[in-house]
């Protein structure tokens, strides 16, 4: 038995609360850890937002929900990609071992394209023109995912990240009414969805309104090493802790701890 999952037995042991509740029917992440604090996993068909500053491993924390629920639950999912190519996506995540390119092949894992800005031929062009003519720029991209959802019968979806489209359609209002509708289609497709968010200091995101959801990701450089931590600041309907848990990267991704065992890893 390896460490991690000694400790995730001796957090079972010490904090039973947070055992699942097997009369809920809950989408478990398999992000070992993670399903403990929040009563066993997420609601089915609810959003939530995954946020933190750059580096703090939201994209990979999306990626092993969907590789879990691909290889583990019988959950095809979609990551819609906003800022990097899906052949960095799939190149990126060969670090951990996960074979992207092969559950795309199996129609066990979908990456949509998104990227309001692509590169070709070393220059810019708009991504299809997705957005440029629409009041809600939203509404295309919500085409596209109920689209890949019919097509691979989609359970899980990620979307990295929300806030291109909020920093450049910079309307508050505009922008939190095309992630609702958003929202609501997911939610008609019992779709659970993971919508990742820069944590922008300066204002709250509109996303994080209309969510059911909120996962803060936060990491602090150390002397030689970085500090990283996850907090659950909201989650509808789900008995979860409120407390900071410590989160450690081995080679199959992450690992939330709890506090008082993360010195024995």
């Amino acid at each position: 038995m390896c460490i991690s999952d000694k400790l995730t037995l001796l957090y079972i042991e010490n904090y039973p609360q947070f055992i699942v509740n097997n009369s809920d029917l809950k989408i478990r992440t398999g992000i070992p850890g993670f399903d403990l604090i929040v009563d066993g996993g997420l609601k089915e068909g609810k959003t939530i937002v995954l946020s933190g500053k750059s580096g703090s491993g939201k994209s990979t924390f999306g990626m092993q929900f969907l590789h879990n629920g691909a290889l583990d639950f019988e959950e095809p999912g979609i990551f819609v990609t906003l800022t990097q190519s899906p052949q960095e996506l799939i190149s990126d995540f060969r670090a951990f071992g996960w074979n992207i390119e092969k559950l795309i092949e199996e129609e066990k894992i979908m990456i949509i394209d998104a990227r309001p800005f692509k590169i070709n031929d070393q220059s810019f062009e708009s991504g299809d023109i997705l957005y440029e003519t629409e009041p809600f720029p939203f509404t295309h991209l919500t085409q596209l995912i109920l689209q890949g959802i019919k097509k691979i019968h989609a359970k899980r979806l990620v979307v990295d990240s929300l806030s291109v489209l909020s920093i450049q359609y910079g309307n508050q209002f505009n922008t939190r009414q095309g992630i609702q509708k958003m929202i609501h289609a997911l939610d008609e497709q019992k779709c659970t969805s993971i919508f990742i968010s820069e944590n922008l200091e300066s204002r709250t995101p509109p996303e994080w309104y209309a969510a059911s959801g909120i996962v803060i990701l936060n990491h602090t450089q150390k002397t030689s090493t970085m500090d990283r931590s996850i907090q659950v600041i909201k989650m509808r309907g789900i008995k979860h802790s409120e407390q900071t848990y410590p989160i450690r990267f081995n080679e199959n991704g992450y690992h939330v701890l709890h506090p008082r065992l993360s010195a024995a890893s």
